[in-house]
């Protein structure tokens, strides 16, 4: 009889909890630079940016906001040891014109135990990202839109 009274109990709280969800607050931090997790999602981010830049590339960040499951970064990539990377010498070239610059926006997710790259753009001329909350799942203000 207890039993049966406390799943109940409980799940009453997880049914509340889930309603509540999006009224809760969202908590996120900053991994500090060196830490073993800003490395992780960075070298999880870099293969992609690398291909796109036609070289070895490291990562000014500007932005990474990181929550249990999610990763929202903002970096302006570079050339090992501060080298700046021209945008006609990489997979944009002839389009760069069109863009704002190199500024790399990229998503991680935390899943099976690693960082994943759920997706990435570089050099929108708009919020390009905004349409991650819908596609994704991720919310608003890990993005910075609220």
């Amino acid at each position: 009889m207890i039993m049966k009274i406390a799943g109940a109990v409980l799940s009453i709280f997880i049914a509340m909890m889930i309603m509540s969800g999006p009224a809760l607050a969202l908590t996120f931090r900053e991994p500090a630079k060196g830490s073993a997790e800003r490395a992780a999602i960075m070298d999880t981010l870099r293969p992609a940016v690398e291909a796109e830049m036609r070289g070895p590339v490291e990562f000014v960040v500007t932005t990474i906001r990181v929550t249990p499951n999610w990763a929202f970064v903002q970096v302006e990539p570079q050339r090992p040891g501060g080298g700046v990377i021209d945008p006609e010498e990489t997979g944009f070239a002839g389009e760069s014109d069109m863009m704002d610059g190199l500024t790399v926006y990229g998503l991680v997710g935390f899943q099976a135990g690693r960082w994943n790259l759920i997706d990435h753009m570089v050099g929108p001329t708009d919020v390009g990202y905004a349409i991650w909350q819908q596609r994704y799942g991720v919310p608003a203000a890990l993005l910075g839109l609220e």
